[in-house]
């Protein structure tokens, strides 16, 4: 079987869905139900991750369209030489991760066997591994010690809307161990102030697989660097009235008159203007702003929480983790941690 597709929608001309959306399969059953198959179908997978796949299934479209061979269902040998091309071109291990889930998850729609899991493409996948080297280079968790800089620089005493952003920003994650899609999706109606603490209500979480949405609390400290003190003070400082439903983190327009920032449009702030602002405040502390990055904040979190010894339950919920490997993953122990272990000791030495 020859079959070229150009795009991922045209999965569901082919293989099972060439019956399945058949009207003479289905005489008795209305067509609109019939037609949204294929969008409850793409559904089981998060957006993020269908855009992936998208991508990934469309650059082997077009490569195998060039070579003049059978996207779906694809033979093992075309995709093991697919992922010696991707090797030899981009030199990353992400990009073969992502053409091989693609591809796995494009035949899986179509009803046709996995290739992917051949031990041809498996060996190509692994060898391709080592020669490039899947080492992963995390960012550096921020301290505490770093936001307390941070806050007297940009937080304490300051009505500027711009410079309290990131100091709430950067406390709220922290304290919360927000992804940064958690912060930037927070809205006014999601956030409940109490005499001790703070509930944010998270109407999406990565983990969250069902949107039943989760709560976090964060405590008042009474410090300088207290999150809910400095949230309380910035939506003040943004006008943002108890009972909106607006989004907390937007873009600011600057206005020369009054010399005075104000929040723009509904619209969540992008990833790619925080981690500018975050990184541009890091370096003004003094700090390698290249070492950092937005999870290093939910990392940051995680690492005091574990030092201070937080209950392994308690430490999930917050975090939001399915898993002790992804909890583990933002930990980084210190070297007074790391020694306490007296391995040397317990090897007779």
């Amino acid at each position: 079987m020859f079959i070229m597709l150009t795009h991922f929608t045209d999965i569901f001309n082919v293989g099972i869905w060439q019956s399945w959306l058949s009207s003479d399969i289905h005489p008795s059953m209305p067509d609109h139900l019939v037609q949204k198959l294929p969008d409850y179908v793409l559904s089981s997978r998060a957006d993020s991750t269908r855009k992936k796949y998208t991508y990934g299934f469309n650059s082997w479209c077009k490569w195998s369209k060039l070579h003049y061979f059978s996207s779906l269902p694809a033979s093992t040998v075309h995709i093991a030489l697919y992922l010696v091309h991707i090797s030899e071109t981009f030199n990353s291990t992400s990009k073969i991760d992502e053409a091989v889930y693609a591809i796995s998850w494009a035949h899986k729609l179509a009803g046709f066997p996995n290739p992917c899991s051949s031990d041809l493409v498996t060996s190509v996948r692994e060898g391709a591994y080592r020669k490039i080297g899947h080492k992963i280079n995390k960012k550096e968790p921020i301290t505490a010690n770093i936001l307390s800089k941070i806050v007297h620089l940009y937080g304490k005493n300051c009505n500027n809307l711009k410079d309290v952003r990131i100091a709430c920003m950067c406390l709220l994650s922290y304290a919360g161990f927000l992804r940064f899609s958690e912060l930037a999706n927070l809205k006014r109606s999601n956030v409940t102030f109490f005499p001790t603490h703070v509930k944010l209500f998270l109407e999406q979480s990565k983990t969250d697989v069902y949107r039943e949405g989760r709560d976090v609390v964060i405590s008042k400290t009474g410090n300088n660097t207290c999150p809910v003190a400095m949230l309380e003070h910035y939506m003040k400082l943004a006008k943002i009235s108890e009972n909106s439903d607006e989004f907390i983190f937007r873009s600011l327009s600057y206005c020369s008159k009054s010399d005075t920032y104000k929040l723009r449009k509904n619209l969540p702030l992008s990833y790619t203007r925080a981690r500018e602002v975050l990184l541009n405040a890091l370096e003004t502390i003094g700090l390698d702003k290249n070492q950092f990055g937005l999870h290093s904040l939910r990392s940051g979190g995680a690492t005091a929480a574990a030092a201070a010894g937080v209950k392994d339950r308690l430490f999930k919920k917050h975090g939001r983790w399915k898993s002790e490997n992804a909890k583990d993953g933002y930990i980084k122990e210190s070297i007074d941690n790391r020694l306490s272990v007296h391995v040397s000791k317990k090897l007779g030495i």
